[in-house]
């Protein structure tokens, strides 16, 4: 119970954790940027139960996140994702994506993922939840459409999941996600950027015939950081 009780006050505390940071400097907000125009920071994260991914050869996954920021600009960010098995609890994939809002020129986005399981405990005789452990590493960049404007990320996340099964072999999924990226943005030639963290939490449905759902929500800790709202919505190749 306390795992689950754990995930749930994150999620719901996501929208304010960063309220109490002090003023950034110029390399944290740019290294803020650059988190933002790469995967890591623009989508919302996927981390499935594992008893649903153990078998199968991969996963589809669409994203789609969408924030808002002081001045009033809303920001949507939409970016499809493919993972491959390479062994049972671990798995590689790649994301590419694109960022777009009213007043800008909007951006492209991709990144090179490798996920690991560190530690997973299955329920006993269908009492409780699964508990997983796991680690994952995203190198990720960023590209303004017209402008000389480029970013770069590299983050490491610690994802806590614990699911929970229901009717019909589905699995409900609730997850916090905390992660550590650097950021580098790069204008004109010149590059400078800074390490932030990111807590992130939500929660997934995942159907026994493959197709899973996640909502969740991620705040990269800085002053004024807007909090991302997002689902995705995976397809599981293989497996049952």
């Amino acid at each position: 119970m306390r795992p689950r009780l754990l995930v749930l006050t994150a999620f719901l505390s996501v929208a304010s954790v960063a309220d109490a940071q002090s003023t950034a400097s110029q390399s944290q907000l740019n290294g803020f940027t650059a988190i933002l125009l790469t995967p890591i920071g623009a989508l919302p994260p996927i981390v499935p139960a594992q008893r649903w991914v153990d078998s199968s050869l991969g996963l589809l996954a669409f994203r789609f996140g969408r924030y808002s920021i002081t001045n009033g600009s809303t920001f949507n960010n939409v970016g499809l994702s493919g993972v491959v098995m390479i062994a049972r609890r671990f798995r590689a994939g790649a994301t590419v994506g694109q960022r777009s809002c009213d007043v800008c020129e909007g951006s492209r986005m991709g990144s090179v993922d490798v996920s690991a399981v560190l530690f997973h405990k299955r329920a006993e005789r269908d009492i409780g939840g699964d508990t997983d452990i796991g680690l994952q590493l995203s190198a990720g960049m960023g590209k303004a459409k017209t402008s000389d404007v480029k970013a770069r990320s590299f983050a490491v996340s610690v994802p806590l999941a614990i699911s929970l099964p229901q009717a019909e072999n589905s699995l409900l999924t609730l997850f916090l996600d905390p992660t550590f990226a650097n950021g580098t943005l790069t204008t004109a030639g010149v590059s400078d950027g800074a390490s932030r963290f990111i807590i992130g939490a939500g929660l997934g449905y995942a159907f026994a015939f493959g197709l899973g759902a996640q909502l969740a929500a991620h705040r990269v800790v800085i002053e004024d950081s807007p909090t991302q709202l997002g689902i995705a919505v995976n397809w599981r190749f293989g497996g049952k």
